[in-house]
């Protein structure tokens, strides 16, 4: 039985698919998923990437380091955004995320909308890689991307418009330096 629901071609001739699968990981409830290409051995591979996904929840490693870049990333763009000192409804929106964060409250519940972008691996490979999408208060024009490889978290950070596959330097992250 399929766990991807309502699948659709897209309407501009891109070759993607869209469709819904009900997610019990780091986000609960209907989620969105972009598959880019449209054969059978895509929604297949996209299946398997919803297992995995569904799985994080159990892995007390990676959602820790998911957490603690997340926070990273956060308190970077709020630094960020009070230095700029002109978006101010940003910041503010930012700190009561960070105020939150630290009183005990789960950075995850500010990342919201979240989709699955799957796209097969370039070297036709059978490897688990994934990236999510999600709306933030810290980084609301390009969003919240988590990029996921096999069991490894690969990147937190802004959408660029990274993929699984690329190479490891292109996941660098000036927060993590600090």
């Amino acid at each position: 039985m399929s766990t991807i629901r309502d699948i659709v071609h897209d309407k501009d001739g891109l070759g993607w698919l869209y469709g819904k699968f009900d997610a019990d990981s780091l986000f609960k409830g209907e989620m969105d998923i972009t598959i880019y290409g449209e054969s059978d051995d895509d929604i297949v591979y996209a299946e398997k990437c919803v297992a995995h996904y569904g799985r994080l929840k159990d892995d007390t490693e990676f959602m820790a380091d998911l957490r603690d870049k997340l926070a990273k990333f956060m308190y970077y763009m709020r630094n960020e955004w009070e230095a700029m000192g002109i978006y101010d409804d940003i910041a503010e929106d930012t700190d009561k995320a960070v105020a939150d964060f630290e009183s005990g409250g789960d950075i995850l519940k500010y990342l919201t909308r979240p989709y699955l972008n799957v796209e097969l691996p370039e070297d036709g490979t059978d490897e688990i890689g994934y990236s999510i999408t999600a709306d933030c208060p810290w980084e609301p024009e390009h969003q919240c991307s988590i990029i996921v490889r096999g069991d490894q978290l690969k990147y937190v950070g802004p959408d660029d418009g990274s993929t699984p596959w690329d190479d490891d330097e292109e996941y660098y992250c000036i927060w993590l330096d600090e």
